[in-house]
C-alpha cells in the first residue's frame, strides 16, 4: 500500500511539474518583435531546491532587427552585457542593435569547425553533421566558453544577454552549460533547449520552402544536444568535471550569485 501511495504522489508531482513548465514557458519568451528565440533563463529549479534568478540571463538569436520598442523593453531590463557568439562575417552582415544600458559588447566567436571533410551535404545526413558539430564545439570551443563563464562569474556584468544567429546551437550549448553549472537537471536543460524548435518558427521559412532538405539545419533535435552531453560524459567524466577542469568554472560561486 505504501508503494502505491508513493507512486501516486510521484505521478502527481510529475504531472504538476509538466503543467508548471507548460505555463512558465509563456512567461519565458520576451515580448520582442525584431528577434527570434529571445527568452529568460530564470525560474528553472536546481538540485538544491532553489531556482535560477529571473531577469539575469537572456538567450537570443540575432539582434539586428530590433525595433525601437524592443530596445526600450530590453533597456527596462537593465541589460549590461551583450555577448555575441557569431562569426566575424555574421557580425558584419547583421550588426547588433544594442540597448542603451549595455556597457559591454563582447564578441566571442564560435566557429563550427572545419566542416570540409564532413559536409559534402548529403541532405540525408544533416542531422549527423550537426551532431558532429556539437561534439566539435564541446571539444574545441573551450577557450570561448571559459571566457563566457569568466564574464558570467562577475555579478556586475549582469543582467547579461548572450546570442548567436538563431539562438539555438552555439547559444543552446552555452545555455546548457550555464544551467548545468547552476545545478539544473539535465532533463530540464533539454526542455529549455527544445523550446528553440518552437521559438524560431518562421525565421527560416523561405530557406526551407526553397530547399526542404535543409529543414534539419533550421531547428533543434534532442540528438544534437545529446551528442554534446555524451561527449562531456565520455571524454570529460561528466558535466561537473567538464565545467571545473576544462572551463575553470566555480559552480559554488555561480549558485550563490544566481539562484534563490
Amino acid at each position: 500500500m505504501r508503494s502505491l501511495e508513493l507512486f501516486t504522489l510521484l505521478l502527481f508531482k510529475q504531472k504538476r511539474y509538466k503543467l508548471y513548465m507548460k505555463q512558465e514557458k509563456f512567461f519565458r519568451l520576451l515580448p520582442i518583435e525584431g528577434a527570434y528565440n529571445i527568452r529568460d533563463l530564470g525560474g528553472y529549479p536546481t538540485s538544491d531546491h532553489k531556482h535560477v534568478k529571473w531577469k539575469t540571463f537572456i538567450r537570443s538569436g540575432d539582434l539586428d532587427k530590433l525595433t525601437e520598442s524592443d530596445l526600450d523593453y530590453l533597456t527596462s531590463l537593465h541589460i549590461r552585457t551583450d555577448i555575441d557568439f557569431r562569426s566575424m562575417q555574421e557580425k558584419k552582415a547583421a550588426a547588433d542593435k544594442i540597448p542603451s544600458t549595455v556597457t559591454q559588447y563582447i564578441p566571442l566567436s564560435i566557429e563550427a569547425g572545419d566542416m570540409t571533410d564532413m559536409t559534402h551535404f548529403n541532405l540525408n545526413n544533416i542531422p549527423g553533421i550537426l551532431e558532429q558539430a556539437y561534439v566539435y564545439i564541446i571539444q574545441n570551443a573551450q577557450d570561448t566558453y571559459r571566457e563566457f563563464f569568466r564574464i558570467v562569474s562577475e555579478e556586475r556584468n549582469t543582467p547579461l544577454l548572450f546570442h548567436c544567429s538563431a539562438g539555438k546551437d552555439r547559444t543552446g550549448i552555452a545555455a546548457a552549460l550555464l544551467l548545468g553549472a547552476l545545478g539544473v537537471d539535465r532533463e530540464v536543460i533539454m526542455e529549455d533547449y527544445m523550446l528553440s524548435a518552437e521559438y524560431i518558427k518562421g525565421k527560416y521559412d523561405a530557406i526551407v520552402q526553397a530547399h526542404p532538405g535543409f529543414a534539419p539545419l533550421t531547428t533543434v533535435r534532442k540528438e544534437y544536444l545529446e551528442a554534446a552531453f555524451q561527449t562531456i560524459d565520455t571524454d570529460y567524466q561528466g558535466m561537473d568535471n567538464y565545467l571545473k577542469n576544462q572551463l575553470g568554472v566555480d559552480t559554488h560561486r555561480l549558485r550563490m550569485l544566481y539562484t534563490e
